[in-house]
């Protein structure tokens, strides 16, 4: 009997517990941040998501795609139920808003792993997001959070005109974020490696669109106008940068695959002034420090752009202003709005126009639509197109509309009474 129960005792040491199977909660949690406007994107939605787990081995145990119609929400989180082993550790993946079955079967074709953008706001599945969490257990109470990031970053824009003379006018009419990736790793740190990987217009908003930037909230500064770019970490390339004009490149290679911003504006001062298919145009490259180009994903950078005086004091690839002749502007009506004369005479009625070549239209008011306006007086148009000749036949009264086209932008109307 001694024997027996000992034998039983040394069984019972040798028993090996393994771990048990409990059923497990994963919720997907999107980013927060500042609120986006209405026409942004919504950057918390979640509208699809593939998720990889991986047992301690790196051995993939689980690998899904959830589609809009698939999904599952607790209190309105995202949440993927599945069963795992209680107290082991894994490393879970997750991609939201890829729109698609990502085709990796591995850990490291995962990490290694590219996501495409066909168009710089490509945002229709929602901004995609990624996660990581390596050798994590799963508690007894069965519930574990994956908290996402986005792999874009949010650029917020500002423009402070405070310090802009009092008669300078600087209304911008697009804003781009150029040097813009077309991929990116979706579980790593990620940088455009040559400029086939950089869309070649970049993320642009304008006109209407960048109207946010010409919106005072406060006196001189802006309101706020939001662009977005995946993440494009290039490091530090430059040394000894003590101003931002001096983050420049002369012929790098890093200037094709560096995000920068690019604000176009219609520029008026008593000096210059934008041609009317030309803008002012102002690029500064974005990064951590002067000798900085990181872009990250999941980080919203506050830019203000302050020019200063009449904002044209940097002759350079951060200033462009070879969209500006000399604001020599004109528009003087001759010889003045109200004129009279006898009948049978020739009256001339002109305008001075500059800058010289302006676009002018001249219209004798009713005298196409009105015979009784005819019979007063024929009409002959000058030679340079900026005024006419009136042939007077016999009283009554002629109206003229002169109309200046960009860059004066001017119109005005003359009047000429015959035998008053």
């Amino acid at each position: 009997m001694k024997k027996f129960l000992l034998l039983l005792f040394v069984l019972a040491g040798c028993t090996r517990l393994e771990p048990s199977s409990i059923s497990v909660s994963i919720s997907l949690i999107p980013p927060s941040g500042p609120p986006t406007r209405a026409t942004d994107p919504d950057e918390e939605a979640i509208t699809d998501y593939n998720l990889f787990i991986f047992n301690s081995f790196g051995i993939l145990e689980e690998k899904v795609y959830v589609t809009r119609r698939q999904l599952e929400k607790e209190n309105g989180v995202v949440t993927h139920q599945t069963r795992l082993l209680q107290n082991v550790p894994y490393t879970i993946l997750a991609a939201a808003n890829m729109g698609y079955e990502l085709p990796c079967h591995s850990l490291a074709e995962a990490k290694a792993y590219r996501y495409y953008m066909a168009y710089p706001d490509e945002f229709t599945p929602g901004i995609p997001m990624a996660a990581v969490t390596d050798r994590v257990c799963v508690g007894a109470d069965g519930r574990f959070s994956l908290q996402l990031k986005r792999l874009m970053a949010r650029i917020d824009l500002r423009v402070d005109r405070t310090a802009l003379d009092h008669d300078v006018t600087f209304t911008v009419r697009s804003a781009k974020a150029g040097g813009c990736p077309s991929s990116v790793q979706l579980f790593d740190v990620s940088k455009a490696h040559s400029r086939e990987q950089v869309f070649s217009s970049g993320y642009v908003k304008s006109w209407q669109e960048a109207d946010a930037l010409n919106r005072e909230v406060s006196v001189g500064m802006s309101d706020v106008l939001s662009l977005y770019v995946l993440e494009n970490c290039q490091g530090d390339l430059l040394e000894h940068v003590t101003t931002e004009q001096g983050k420049v490149f002369a012929n790098s290679r890093y200037q094709d695959v560096c995000t920068y911003i690019e604000l176009k504006a219609d520029y008026h001062s008593p000096q210059w002034h934008t041609r009317s298919d030309s803008f002012l145009i102002y690029r500064f490259y974005l990064g951590e420090s002067l000798n900085n180009f990181d872009v990250q994903r999941n980080v919203c950078y506050q830019v203000t752009v302050r020019p200063e005086g009449d904002g044209l004091r940097e002759e350079s690839w951060r200033v462009d202003k070879s969209g500006l002749e000399p604001a020599s502007k004109a528009f003087e009506l001759h010889p003045a709005a109200y004129n009279e004369c006898r009948s049978g005479e020739d009256f001339h009625l002109w305008c001075r126009v500059l800058p010289e070549g302006t676009p002018m239209s001249i219209e004798p008011l009713a005298y196409d639509s009105d015979p009784s306006v005819r019979e007063v007086y024929d009409y002959t148009l000058d030679a340079d197109g900026n005024g006419l000749t009136l042939h007077t036949r016999k009283g009554g009264s002629a109206v003229v509309y002169f109309k200046a086209g960009p860059p004066v932008n001017r119109d005005t109307l003359a009047m000429l009474v015959v035998d008053p």
